[in-house]
């Protein structure tokens, strides 16, 4: 995942494209390092396709439109079918794990945006060789930016070269209750942090014991609350930091200088943002409003317990299957006052097997097919416009692309609010999950013991230090 570098070093890659493409014309044997494959009969091409969340359903059509064509590849014709298996996410990786170790890992498969770093000897980048970019029907490098936004690209991209094909973005918004606010008086949603702290404190009831009756926000803890290591983490980067550095460090816990209009200013986002946010769950605030002893952030949302909470675009089918009469507004993430929107983005990504393993028919030919080329030409294919925006229809997902972009900012449906989003949501460097359990123990860890907050800050900054260190050995 890029960095500050991010922008220019795409631009790079484009102009490597153009060079590929110099090359084919000097040397038209580059074009193919195979054989020309000679057969009578079309050969028969079967790729695996693992994804998460998304039904079969909602691929069926794409799949289909994809296998009614018979495809010219080295010249010969051939014919493809996707077999599409939903997975489930708690035993996924450890199913990618072991189809890996019997060479049998599928063809494309879906991996977060922070999983490249894990899988990345198991994937094969999209090719910049403008050859196999007209044969196989490969998006063009030289189209990508034309097509996604650079941050939409920067998700998908490791080490200068795009290993997935984004189909669709999401990223943290809030989600308030009409009701609660129309009884509180409160006319519209928090749009800055000022704002969502005096809403949370004409939101807040506690009984005549303190006890929290109605939560103004599900916000300040760690385990009951829903991606809360997003939330904290996003705002470490709102305030300028990156949790993840350049380097791969944890900066949490660091002095940065943060470019500002009037010069430089030096600052501690990591740990601003963390006593910001831990402040909610300290009852000596006055805009405590949430606990470890709460249920669920969602779970309470739903039952009109917790009056705002931040989530996902797929928060919405949770809240609506606990209760389907749940008056709720989606608004934009609160920002800082005066300062560039930033967001957060979290999302998977299609990706392509290295391990040149679909199944071929006759199977003579089997070292005669590129398996990757072929996922990729399919990827390619679902991205385009018109299959984009059947996917996106079916699974009610925000756009990837530009136009779709505009075209759900304009209709002022469910998904706008989080189209409007896409161009400032990014995410950091994190090079393991674990990363996430880290930060919350952290949150907890601090409600615990207030008076040693940056002790425990500190020391969940050395956890990421020796977390990177037992990877890297």
């Amino acid at each position: 995942m890029f960095k500050k570098s991010t922008l220019i070093i795409i631009s790079l890659i484009f102009l490597f494209s153009t060079i590929g493409y110099v090359l084919v014309k000097a040397y038209p044997s580059f074009k193919t390092p195979c054989a020309q494959i000679k057969s009578d009969k079309p050969i028969e091409v079967t790729l695996e396709f693992w994804g998460l969340w998304d039904n079969s359903d909602n691929w069926e059509e794409i799949i289909r439109k994809f296998e009614s064509k018979t495809y010219n590849l080295n010249g010969q014709k051939v014919n493809v079918s996707i077999n599409y298996t939903k997975k489930d996410f708690s035993s996924y990786e450890e199913d990618i794990k072991k189809a890996k170790e019997k060479n049998n890992a599928p063809n494309i498969f879906m991996i977060n945006n922070n999983w490249f770093g894990k899988y990345i000897d198991l994937l094969e980048p999209l090719s910049n060789n403008n050859a196999y970019t007209r044969e196989y029907n490969l998006i063009s490098y030289n189209d990508l930016l034309g097509i996604f936004p650079a941050r939409t690209l920067i998700d998908a991209v490791y080490k200068d070269q795009l290993y997935g094909m984004p189909l669709y973005s999401d990223s943290l918004v809030l989600y308030y209750n009409k009701d609660l606010f129309e009884k509180a008086k409160i006319d519209e949603p928090p749009k800055s942090w000022q704002e969502f702290n005096k809403a949370v404190k004409k939101l807040t009831v506690l009984n005549n014991k303190d006890e929290i009756i109605q939560a103004g926000a599900a916000f300040g803890t760690g385990k009951n609350i829903n991606r809360s290591s997003d939330i904290l983490s996003l705002l470490i980067m709102q305030g300028g930091g990156s949790v993840i550095d350049n380097n791969g460090e944890a900066d949490i816990n660091k002095e940065i200088e943060v470019n500002i209009i009037n010069g430089i200013e030096k600052r501690t986002p990591g740990k601003r943002g963390i006593e910001f946010y831990t402040e909610f769950a300290n009852p000596k605030k006055e805009i405590y409003s949430w606990n470890s002893g709460q249920e669920n952030s969602i779970k309470d949302f739903a039952q009109g317990k917790a009056a705002m909470i931040i989530g996902y675009n797929y928060y919405v089918k949770n809240l609506l299957a606990i209760n389907s009469d749940l008056n709720y507004g989606i608004s934009q993430m609160p920002q800082l006052e005066n300062s560039t929107p930033i967001n957060f983005s979290n999302v998977t990504i299609p990706s392509v097997s290295n391990l040149n393993n679909c199944k071929v028919e006759p199977v003579e030919l089997s070292g005669e097919v590129d398996c990757a080329k072929i996922s990729w030409s399919f990827l390619s294919f679902a991205a385009e416009k018109e299959n984009s925006k059947k996917y996106l229809d079916l699974t009610g997902k925000v756009a990837a692309r530009k136009d779709l972009i505009q075209e759900q900012i304009e209709s002022g449906g469910g998904v706008s609010i989080f189209a409007s989003q896409v161009e400032s949501s990014r995410s950091y460097n994190k090079f393991d999950d674990r990363i996430d359990d880290i930060l919350v123990n952290m949150i907890d860890e601090i409600n615990l013991d207030r008076e040693n907050w940056e002790t425990k800050v500190d020391e969940a900054a050395i956890k990421i230090e020796n977390l990177k260190i037992k990877m890297e050995n």
